[in-house]
């Protein structure tokens, strides 16, 4: 039998933001796959001590897992909601049992600081070693974002025939209509996504003469400039609809002449799963040119790569009408590929 882990957490429900929807997209095409949910929801723990509230977690997974037989197959999503520090141990317990165990990765931590100046604290390295690489190493494999992401992982040590590439996120969009999504050729830029200064600072920072249009949460709108028009926030199977714009941006960090700081530099091995709703909702991608996106960009001809924001406007000026709309063909024909679940799909064929 085939099996997902399906971590519930109804509180996530309805909120206006990306939330989970990259898990649910991935358990329904699981379930498209034919693979059937583990499911498995866990309440009060914010009431527990934290070594009580890892034990607990530990005891509902190892009750969730126990029905899994040999030669069973289970795909986990990584890192866990429900994360404990004991799922090295879970994991070697699925491993005896002779059940095949795939990760498919959402965040990794450890490349997240990686791309950070700060010093790692004590509780970060046990974490990351314990749930991060002695937990991964436990895999059949690994389906990671992108081939910067698995060269990574190799350099650190992981065997390569155990990683497999996503190559990007999909996003699926529930009764899909290309009229209602506005596209114009012209110098007007989506950014869709959490907007907070933290992650954003670069919104408050951009060149004047090229537009954006803003849609999420943890905008300052008193803080903004005239050429930005902010679009509010929706609910992600809401979200495609209503963008406007000629291209979807994928940016992060406080500047608008690079991608720095945490957020900025992990975009070096991360698939943003904006690239993802702006691609299933047929705009073309702005990304940068280091980030790890910028080789599917290239490869699919989806998009443009630049070094800074302020080299968008030459960029637009020298593009034609004719290569927009190339740009839209080629972006339509991944769009779809992303609304049917095919990259998950085809990785775990792989």
């Amino acid at each position: 039998m085939k099996y997902y882990l399906s971590e519930e957490i109804l509180y996530t429900y309805n909120k206006k933001n990306a939330g989970n929807k990259a898990r649910d997209d991935a358990n329904e095409i699981l379930t498209n796959e034919g693979y059937s949910p583990l499911k498995v929801s866990i309440s009060d723990l914010d009431k527990l001590s934290t070594l009580k509230s890892h034990k607990k977690k530990y005891d509902t997974l190892k009750s969730t897992f126990s029905i899994l037989k040999p030669n069973d197959e289970i795909v986990i999503q990584f890192p866990l909601i429900y994360h404990t520090i004991f799922l090295p141990q879970l994991l070697t317990a699925l491993n005896k049992k002779n059940v095949t165990v795939k990760f498919l990765i959402h965040d990794l931590e450890s490349l997240r600081i990686l791309s950070s100046d700060s010093k790692i604290t004590l509780k970060q390295r046990i974490r990351l070693n314990i749930q991060e690489k002695f937990s991964l190493n436990k895999a059949d494999k690994v389906i990671v974002h992108n081939t910067k992401m698995q060269q990574t992982l190799v350099e650190r040590g992981f065997s390569p025939d155990n990683l497999v590439t996503l190559e990007i996120f999909d996003y699926l969009i529930p009764n899909f209509h290309l009229d209602k999504t506005k596209k114009n050729f012209s110098k007007t830029f989506i950014v869709a996504g959490n907007l907070i200064k933290s992650k954003s600072g670069y919104l408050y920072n951009l060149p004047e003469n090229i537009d954006f249009n803003l849609y999420g949460v943890g905008y300052d709108e008193k803080a903004g400039s005239q050429n930005i028009s902010y679009k509010g926030s929706f609910l992600p199977d809401e979200l495609p609809s209503k963008l406007e714009g000629a291209f979807g941006l994928v940016w992060d960090g406080p500047e608008s002449t690079t991608c720095s700081g945490v957020f900025g530099q992990y975009l070096k091995y991360n698939n943003s799963h904006k690239a993802s709703l702006y691609l299933a909702s047929e705009f073309p991608l702005v990304v940068w040119k280091q980030s790890a996106m910028a080789d599917f960009v290239l490869k699919n001809e989806c998009g443009i790569v630049v070094e800074s924001l302020y080299d968008l406007s030459d960029k637009i000026d020298a593009m034609s009408s004719k290569e927009y709309e190339k740009l839209i063909d080629n972006t339509k024909v991944v769009g779809k590929r992303i609304r049917e679940g095919h990259y998950l799909s085809s990785a775990l064929k792989k």
